[in-house]
């Protein structure tokens, strides 16, 4: 089993699409199902070389489409630059937005063609029962998109700011199981009459700013904390019935967010109730038995990840030194999804004097198929917060549900990602508290 911390935990129509967010423009959408060649398709396909991105499928009235792209096309340029691989590809597409016109060189039937085609804008959520507003924050030099949903009718409503988990992600997209969760909560809150807000991170999706993988974790939530106060001066919010939903690493951020700007209650599922050397250290351990690993094995590997932990989120020091210093750690190291920057902030946070402190209400979540984050670590959220403030917190486990939301029997089966249907377990779960709560 690969090491895994906290991941990104992801109709006709009404459509509100007026406010600061025209200082963004759409993202680029190609319209096609795509894949890297391999020596097979290659073959078949009769070209030389596995440069390029496969068409496998056409989107129907996609930009694709519309320039006259057919499956099992390979593109191998796009205005002038080789495209080496699929990830090569929806890199440089990521440069363009809706109205670009870009010159695509690819292979059909083994000939070289050229075109040139106008990129069509990413579509945008739209729903008949709710409005949606795509807006934007700047958050210091960061312009980031904000998607707001708020029921149809006059009146002020509770809001819920929704905060996912770590990575670089888009949370435009429904193909991620963690923002398909995600999305299905601001669904669901907003036709329960709750106005909500998500924040895209930087450079993901429509933003602006630094490239994603740079951004550290204050960085970060700084961003969110600009989401909270574009939600808190919305005209139709109720003010005093602000709650912030947290989830994975956004379950650290909320009651970082609290502190710095009140809100009524707080939500948090799959995510950390102590300081971060101490969830990583456990985290580990459980993660090399649920592998099956000998046992004499998992004593050298957790001797090495004591060396290891220490060294990132104590003494600061880089990966490289640490190997350097302590060769047996370079079988602990995995690729972190964020720079090990970000990670070493989140460390230097006193994480249970963050839950000793607030004051307000709060639900702590923990699915039982969760092999990411233990049922341990919120249970001790709510301990804290009602040895500090009694009564003031409620710890929920959520049966048949992993650490991204997905309907899964076992940590083992959830390890395996091959379940995909969403669990709806934590949503009602959380709608009834917040009934209760706002």
């Amino acid at each position: 089993m690969n090491r895994i911390i906290f991941l990104s935990l992801i109709a006709a129509l009404f459509m509100v699409n007026k406010s600061s967010g025209q200082e963004l423009s759409r993202s680029a959408s190609f319209g096609a199902q795509v894949a890297d060649l391999n020596d097979s398709t290659r073959a078949a396909l009769k070209l030389s070389s596995l440069q390029g991105t496969l068409l496998k499928r056409i989107v129907p009235a996609s930009s694709a489409e519309k320039a006259g792209f057919a499956v099992n096309d390979v593109l191998v340029s796009m205005d002038g630059e080789q495209i080496e691989s699929t990830g090569d590809f929806l890199a440089q597409l990521k440069k363009h937005h809706g109205g670009d016109q870009v010159k695509i060189s690819y292979y059909r039937a083994s000939k070289l063609k050229t075109t040139t085609m106008t990129l069509l804008p990413k579509q945008m959520e739209t729903s008949d029962e709710y409005d949606i507003i795509y807006s934007s924050v700047l958050s210091g030099s960061n312009r980031l998109r904000t998607i707001i949903t708020r029921p149809r009718g006059s009146g002020i409503y509770p809001a819920v700011l929704i905060i996912g988990g770590v990575g670089c992600y888009s949370i435009d997209n429904p193909s991620i199981p963690e923002i398909r969760s995600i999305k299905m909560w601001a669904d669901s809150l907003t036709k329960n009459g709750f106005v909500t807000i998500r924040v895209e991170k930087t450079s993901m999706g429509d933003s602006k700013g630094i490239p994603c993988n740079e951004c550290d974790f204050n960085t970060e939530k700084q961003g969110y904390a600009d989401g909270l106060k574009q939600l808190k001066a919305l005209p139709y919010v109720d003010k005093e019935k602000i709650f912030i939903a947290g989830f994975s690493i956004g379950g650290v951020m909320a009651p970082l967010l609290a502190q710095q700007d009140p809100v009524k209650g707080i939500i948090v599922y799959g995510t950390v109730g102590r300081n971060w050397l101490e969830y990583e250290l456990d985290n580990t351990l459980r993660q090399q038995l649920l592998d099956n690993r000998p046992a004499d094995s998992i004593d050298l590997y957790m001797r090495a990840e004591y060396i290891r932990l220490y060294g990132l989120f104590v003494e600061k020091k880089s990966p490289e030194q640490i190997m350097k210093d302590h060769p047996e750690t370079s079988p602990n190291f995995f690729t972190y999804p964020m720079r090990i920057e970000y990670f070493q902030q989140v460390a230097d946070v006193n994480i249970r004097a963050l839950w000793m402190n607030t004051k307000v209400k709060v639900l702590a979540m923990h699915g039982s198929s969760d092999f990411v984050s233990s049922a341990d670590e919120h249970k001790l959220i709510a301990e804290t917060v009602n040895h500090y403030h009694p009564g003031n917190a409620t710890y929920v486990e959520i049966a048949n549900a992993d650490h991204w939301g997905i309907y899964t029997e076992s940590e083992l089966i959830s390890a395996s990602h091959t379940q995909t249907e969403l669990n709806t377990l934590p949503l009602t779960t959380a709608i009834k508290w917040l009934r209760v709560n706002s």
